[in-house]
């Protein structure tokens, strides 16, 4: 059976379910971020995801590598992408940034280790002190474009377009 998959523009209102979902469930998203000779690079991470109003905002509680440092000072953008076995996927392109303000720190602090225990890990066991740890770091990510696909394609089955959200200016 082919399918053609087809992207239509949407509120993220109407994705928002699915994207809250996916990337729940999924946890580890794959990262992408372009090095100082416009090259991609690729690293796991696990991004917790905020919902402010009707836009999401992207939590990356990591450390300040001279890589992603590197990365991040010469092209700020990532690509984030999430996968299912049945091919379903959530791909966020953000522009990212560090978080420098201890407040800010906690309360991203807060919404790691909640879904930390919903996971069944513990972040203490990396950054001891929590929020306060020297070298607990946050990225946030501000996504620009978000794209949801439901489908089950290892059974030959497209369950829906490709919705996507684009942010405003």
């Amino acid at each position: 059976m082919t399918s053609t998959l087809f992207s239509v523009e949407t509120p993220f209102a109407e994705l928002r379910e699915d994207f809250v979902r996916l990337t729940s469930d999924i946890g580890w998203c794959t990262v992408a971020t372009v090095d100082t000779k416009g090259r991609p690079r690729t690293r796991v991470l696990r991004v917790t995801w905020e919902i402010d109003g009707d836009t999401p905002i992207g939590w990356v509680s990591t450390r300040r590598s001279p890589t992603k440092v590197a990365h991040l000072a010469h092209t700020p953008y990532v690509s984030c992408g999430y996968w299912t076995s049945a091919h379903d996927a959530v791909f966020a392109d953000c522009r990212a940034s560090w978080v420098e303000e201890p407040g800010d720190k906690r309360h991203v602090w807060g919404i790691v280790a909640a879904e930390a225990t919903r996971q069944g890990f513990d972040p203490l066991g990396i950054w001891a002190q929590g929020a306060e740890d020297p070298k607990f770091e946050v990225l946030r990510l501000d996504p620009w474009r978000v794209q949801v696909t439901l489908q089950d394609l290892a059974h030959g089955q497209t369950i829906g377009s490709s919705r996507v959200w684009h942010a405003g200016d």
